[in-house]
């Protein structure tokens, strides 16, 4: 059996966790759990199996994704969210009973035309301004579906629900109640909404990066959740540097009294970010060190200054429960969902039960 030089190690027991605590904070709402983009690069099935029978629903954002979780779960509510959808993909998406967000007007008379048209989520734009109906044709849309027999939920997005500021999401909160009829079943709660505006929870969360055990706040202690990624590499060499010595493509890092480099073997082939800030660290044997010089495609370099005690072989984390994805993400200036979504296929994952 080969031995892995990167791979991404998934507790599934954690992912669990985590809906658990989405269970907790909003106990009156049913749980979608979004897994698009390959579930935050965590791995679309092997998530679907850990979250469809402890979540109400499952989403994904691509029509190949909905047909990869129909083969295996043939039952399971299931919600395409941002997919281009013509004619033969909304019959599929009814013959399969795939629910699918409508946001505009050329969908929604593609979808009329149908004899049996798929369940719809109707999205209402209260500000975000990328998808959505406006208030009177969401109206007009609503009633021409409950027209045709078709219950839609109502949806919409918050923009800024993860900032500290309230006054953007309570703005958006309120432009979807002032139009949004009482009797529809209805959505508003990404991750961060459910956690800073309970009061906008409803009938429906949608938990996305809080599931793989991130905090969606920008500012301020998130719940109790746990990472569910550990990203992990192979310390591939250890060799001494002399003072002055430069590391990597460009020269640009150089030792400054000497010491030791570990090289691993991570790159950004493996989705790790060429760019990843002054702050970055790597953890190592219970200690984290910063690199050293350039990431390039298939390795980095690490500083473990005068450490005798790593050799070729060890196990170097990226990120995980030692070092968290947001301090990654911090450090190479983006958010954790860019990091866990970049994660390539090269880097095997591992699934384990904690």
């Amino acid at each position: 059996m080969f031995i892995d030089t990167a791979w991404a190690e998934i507790d599934l027991s954690a992912l669990r966790h985590n809906a658990r605590v989405v269970r907790e904070l909003a106990p009156r709402s049913r749980i979608l759990a979004m897994l698009k983009a390959d579930a935050y690069g965590h791995g679309l099935l092997a998530c679907a199996k850990a979250l469809h029978e402890v979540t109400d629903a499952l989403a994904v954002a691509r029509l190949d994704e909905a047909e990869m979780l129909r083969q295996v779960y043939p039952h399971c509510p299931l919600l395409l969210t941002a997919a281009s959808l013509d004619e033969d993909a909304l019959r599929w998406c009814a013959r399969h009973q795939v629910a699918v967000v409508v946001h505009e007007s050329t969908v929604l008379e593609t979808l009329l035309g149908l004899e049996q048209p798929p369940p719809v989520w109707l999205k209402l734009n209260t500000g975000m301004n990328r998808l959505g109906f406006d208030a009177p044709a969401f109206l007009a849309a609503a009633q021409t579906l409950r027209a045709r027999g078709v219950e839609p939920v109502a949806m919409s997005h918050f923009a800024s629900a993860d900032e500290a500021d309230p006054a953007p999401t309570r703005a958006q909160i309120a432009a979807f109640d002032a139009v949004v009829p009482d009797e529809l079943p209805q959505s508003l709660c990404n991750s961060a909404g459910l956690i800073a505006f309970p009061e906008a929870q409803r009938d429906w969360v949608r938990p996305g990066i809080m599931l793989y055990g991130a905090n969606p706040l920008v500012d301020g202690p998130g719940p109790a959740l746990r990472p569910v990624m550990r990203l992990q590499a192979r310390v591939l060499a250890v060799n001494p540097v002399g003072p002055g010595d430069a590391v990597g493509y460009g020269r640009t890092w150089r030792a400054g009294s000497g010491g030791r480099i570990a090289t691993l073997g991570m790159g950004y082939g493996d989705g790790y970010p060429r760019v990843p800030g002054d702050g970055a660290r790597v953890w190592i044997k219970g200690q984290l060190h910063p690199l050293a010089g350039r990431v390039s495609m298939d390795l980095l370099a690490v500083d473990i200054g005068d450490r005798q005690d790593i050799a070729v072989g060890d196990v170097a984390t990226l990120w995980g429960p030692e070092l968290p994805v947001e301090q990654a993400a911090a450090a190479a200036g983006t958010i954790s969902y860019e990091l866990l979504c970049r994660v390539q296929r090269r880097v095997s994952r591992v699934y384990r039960e904690a």
